[in-house]
């Protein structure tokens, strides 16, 4: 909650110390500059591998499936969009899912260079955090549509606690992906006071000891109620794979690899404060 409390007043503060914001004039496709507070139903797939040099690759986890994990959320998200000019955004966008579950072992897993067996109990924590900034560039703006493509960077923060009493197991794996990607949106007036934007996101890239690839679409429909306010509906798709190579610490040093598919999905319900439209 502290989180969530100190995020919401850093981008109010951002907020208001926009000059008077935004004295520029645009058309209604764009706003100079706007604060985005969501309320997200989020659908979650995840599909966690842990691998080691001592047992090879390890057990594919179905979290939602095989150990009870909740596939199905209720989360705040944040966001905020600034026009630098007339061609030019810039995004940014928060949101952060904390997941536990308990459950029994139904099969022997391997899980990096541990053994769990048949019916261990198994204590399960999975929290994600995602950072997404996005530019783009417009080179189509007609009077009631606009066009245009930019690169973003996604970071998705993954922390996963594993308990096991029946082998004293009490592990927890942390990998930050940044994950860039190329960036594409279409965005309409439909009518007086409705707004429609739409985006599509791809790209598949290694750096360092993570590769990573993702596709991300975004639908929204947004009514315009006056000079600062606004509201709408928007349908988030995203699909994630990281693989990733560390080093565990402890007095053996273990060689550990790991991979996640990870599906976040969300319909969210949102109010837009809206400064020099």
């Amino acid at each position: 909650m502290r989180r969530y409390v100190a995020i919401l007043t850093a981008v109010f503060v951002v907020s208001i110390a926009v000059p008077a914001a935004a004295q520029g004039v645009y058309d209604p496709l764009f706003d100079r500059f706007n604060f985005k507070l969501e309320g997200s139903a989020v659908s979650l797939s995840t599909a966690i591998r842990l691998d080691s040099e001592y047992l090879g690759e390890g057990t594919v986890l179905h979290f939602e499936d095989d150990l009870g994990l909740g596939g199905e959320e209720i989360v705040p998200s944040v966001s905020f969009e600034w026009q630098l000019g007339r061609r030019h955004r810039l995004g940014v966008r928060w949101q952060d899912i904390d997941r536990s579950s308990t459950a029994q072992a139904l099969t022997e897993i391997h899980w990096g260079d541990e053994i769990i067996p048949i019916e261990a109990n198994i204590g399960l924590a999975f929290d994600i955090t995602t950072y997404a900034v996005d530019y783009t560039y417009y080179p189509w703006i007609k009077e009631r549509w606009a066009g245009g493509f930019g690169i973003g960077f996604r970071v998705l923060d993954i922390t996963t606690v594993l308990v096991v009493e029946e082998i004293e197991l009490d592990e927890k794996v942390n990998v930050s992906a940044p994950i860039p990607y190329i960036n594409f949106e279409y965005r309409r007036m439909l009518g007086e006071h409705w707004r429609m934007k739409a985006g599509l996101g791809w790209l598949d890239l290694t750096i360092g000891d993570i590769s990573g690839s993702q596709y991300i679409g975004r639908l929204a429909f947004e009514y315009i109620t006056d000079r600062r306010w606004g509201f709408g509906a928007a349908l988030n798709l995203s699909t994630i794979n990281v693989d990733w190579d560390a080093l565990a610490g402890g007095e053996d040093q273990v060689d550990l690899a790991g991979h996640v598919n990870l599906d976040i999905n969300d319909v969210s319900l949102y109010v837009r404060i809206r400064f020099g439209s």
